[in-house]
């Protein structure tokens, strides 16, 4: 084929015309653009309120408050089989393994205490203070350590509400956890403001391992470093009688999020990567037909933490949020939605639990959009099981005379740490099942 050129005129048409073919190129390209999907820029994480705050992994320093009122002297008095006498030098051992350790002791006031002070705690002659004051303890208590608290959990006015009341704000509302080691002991002594009439009792437990009277660790601070103690504690320490309970907002010992449960099936839902998540708590998926019903199951293992209440799975709560994706960041959808939730125990056996979502995507997600759907389920108060051990050791703050008196046991035990369980399900809100689902809909 000739290209025949026949003047200027004729050149600067064919040069108009490239011009304009290259322009309607670019416009072209530019609308094909403009219809891609547009990914976010940065990683997509969960919306504040439903993550959990990460917890330092810094050396631990542990502060240990011995309670010096004279109502303690009683565990020292008995040599044989006394675990109570040596323990002063088994948590300086013990915690100066872990970090830092500092003693002080209290009563009404604290006080530090200096090099080996802390040793003279296997002596009666240590035990003089008249107040006992563990609100004020808690006061003192930096939240970043651990703080056990040595006490036969007396306290003066019986004002034990006001002590929890300070845990609930001090460690639970912090994500924080609060364990209690309780230790039957050797005892020979005065108990103080027992009953209504605040009467004294003489109390000999001679080396009868039934009349044995308790003392406790009482301790509190971040959840991971509490673990990390009783770990090692349970590791040097097998003295008899000795028994826990631990509250914190881990329920199981494995979490139940999509970084350890496994999908065991979907129905309209399939497997999506076009996000930049890199939270392995969250999955992507799509879905097929947005007015189909659509179905995900996963399973968790339950198995609670070292000391942990056992929960009555047949008494779960169940709470459902959608999330919308916006300039600003995650914003919780008030749409109606018709997620249902249900948690059964797995064929699979082996304390395993399946965990079913149903909905339709239409109706509980919002279209051009990227929706996050959140599903939690927490215990119901009557869910949470304390450890039998508590009931048995509790004595109730009744009129007592002497021949109802029972030294073996704690008055008003089970009232402490059913506060404290209370306390801790109403502050820390603490999940067995946390589910999050990122869906893109646009």
């Amino acid at each position: 084929m000739k290209l025949i050129w026949h003047g200027q005129g004729r050149t600067k048409k064919i040069c108009f015309l490239l011009l304009f073919c290259c322009c309607l190129t670019f416009l072209c390209l530019g609308i094909v653009g403009c219809g891609k999907e547009e990914k976010p820029t940065g990683d997509i994480t969960m919306p504040e309120d439903i993550a959990p705050n990460a917890e330092s992994t810094s050396e631990i320093i542990t502060d240990v408050y011995w309670d010096a009122t004279y109502s303690m002297q009683g565990y020292t008095t008995i040599q044989q089989g006394n675990f109570y006498r040596t323990l002063p030098d088994d948590l300086g051992d013990l915690c100066g393994s872990l970090g830092e350790v500092h003693f002080y002791k209290f009563g009404e006031q604290i006080t530090p205490l200096q090099g080996r002070e802390h040793r003279q705690f296997s002596n009666p002659d240590a035990y003089n203070e008249v107040i006992t004051a563990v609100g004020n303890v808690i006061n003192q208590a930096d939240e970043n350590h651990i703080t056990i608290i040595v006490t036969d959990l007396f306290e003066s006015d019986a004002d034990w509400s006001n002590v929890t009341q300070k845990l609930k704000e001090k460690y639970f509302s912090k994500h924080m956890g609060v364990a209690i080691i309780g230790v039957k002991n050797p005892f020979n002594g005065d108990i103080f403001d027992v009953g209504l009439n605040a009467a004294k009792f003489q109390y000999d437990s001679g080396n009868d391992a039934n009349k044995y009277r308790p003392f406790y660790l009482f301790i509190a601070g971040p959840t991971g470093k509490i673990e990390t103690f009783l770990a090692k504690w349970r590791e040097r320490e097998t003295f008899a009688g000795m028994q826990y309970v631990f509250f914190s907002e881990e329920l199981s010992r494995d979490a139940a999020d999509f970084s350890k449960m496994e999908i065991k099936g979907m129905d309209n839902f399939y497997s999506d990567a076009k996000l930049p998540i890199k939270d392995k708590r969250m999955v992507e998926l799509g879905v097929s037909s947005a007015d189909k019903p659509a179905m995900i199951t996963a399973s968790f293992k339950y198995e609670p933490p070292f000391g942990a209440c056992n929960i009555d799975m047949t008494k779960l709560h169940t709470y459902v949020g959608v999330y919308v994706l916006g300039e600003d960041g995650w914003e919780l959808s008030d749409a109606e939605n018709d997620v249902k939730c249900d948690i059964a125990p797995s064929s699979d056996g082996d304390g395993k639990y399946d965990v079913t979502l149903k909905l339709t995507p239409e109706a509980s997600l919002m279209a051009d959009k990227i929706n996050l759907l959140h599903v939690s389920a927490a215990p119901e108060g009557s869910g949470v099981l304390l450890p039998d051990w508590v009931k048995s050791w509790n004595m109730a703050n009744y009129d007592i005379d002497a021949n109802a008196f029972d030294g073996s046991k704690t008055i008003n035990f089970l009232h402490v740490v059913g506060s404290l369980k209370d306390s801790m399900l109403m502050s820390a809100h603490p999940s067995l099942v946390n589910v999050n689902i990122v869906i893109d809909m646009r």
